[in-house]
């Protein structure tokens, strides 16, 4: 655990790095296009649970991103070899239906799938299910799960020609072209892409990742309520998105290891140990 706290410290010190070197040389290149909010988290190998690896073919905006962290990060540790695990990301794309803005919460793999149909041009372009494994570059596994996830779930901004429950891949697809929801803010879930992990195993990885999140927000903010804890939390790690009651557990047991105090002063306060 002591690898993975690590990770994370330097990750804080590494965006804060980061941060003004990515908008200096955004500028310099004078790029075109939305300007994308974009933060790396580094993870040392041997210190994580292993997940699976696979090249994905990113839409313009994000291969510009992932250039500029390689290239900074290159400069700093010429002797170590990124290798994006696409399966974690999240984002957050914003999506326009009619006079409606809504932020939709995803993964790396949703956002990417999600800007294959963002045509301008031709809204109503449809794709079929080869014709998006080819433009993404995705095994066929994890895109029938992507899709299943925007086409078949509550929040279905995709639509499937035929309709049904089950992706196929003699099925068709296009933006939907009526989305809405009284939520403008809307998370869609996904299933899990790793199914080598036991029930059991998948529960520990998931409570030494929270521990680790929790130690790396109070690091960075000192001091933070019970409320303000929980939402990064979950803001954080929400390609899993954990029980709160799970995230206060862990809470606990870090109080334990004196990794953490509550605040004798404030309720429902906690203090950062150094």
């Amino acid at each position: 655990m002591e690898g993975m706290l690590n990770d994370l410290a330097i990750g804080v010190d590494h965006q804060q790095e980061f941060e003004p070197h990515y908008k200096e040389k955004l500028e310099e290149s004078g790029a075109a296009g939305p300007h994308v909010d974009f933060g790396v988290q580094v993870l040392t190998t041997g210190y994580w649970p292993t997940y699976p690896a696979f090249d994905v073919h990113l839409p313009p905006e994000m291969t510009k991103c992932t250039t500029l962290f390689k290239d900074y990060y290159d400069e700093r540790n010429n002797k170590r070899r990124l290798a994006w695990m696409w399966g974690l990301g999240n984002a957050t794309v914003k999506g326009n239906w009619g006079k409606k803005k809504y932020d939709l919460q995803v993964t790396t793999l949703q956002a990417i799938t999600i800007l294959a149909f963002n045509n301008p041009g031709a809204a109503d372009e449809q794709f079929s299910f080869e014709q998006l494994k080819e433009r993404l570059n995705l095994p066929e596994e994890h895109l029938k799960r992507v899709l299943h996830s925007l086409s078949c779930g509550k929040y279905k901004v995709i639509e499937k020609s035929p309709k049904s429950n089950t992706i196929k891949v003699t099925d068709l697809f296009v933006a939907a072209p009526k989305f809405q929801s009284k939520m403008l803010k809307i998370r869609i879930p996904m299933a899990n892409l790793d199914e080598s992990h036991n029930p059991k195993r998948v529960e520990e990885d998931r409570s030494v990742a929270i521990e680790a999140a929790v130690v790396r927000i109070m690091k960075a903010r000192k001091q933070l309520s019970h409320q303000q804890l929980l939402a990064e939390v979950l803001s954080q790690l929400a390609f899993f998105k954990p029980n709160p009651k799970v995230i206060k557990r862990r809470i606990e047991a870090l109080i334990d290891r004196e990794y953490l105090e509550r605040d004798p002063d404030v309720p429902n306060t906690y203090k950062y140990l150094a």
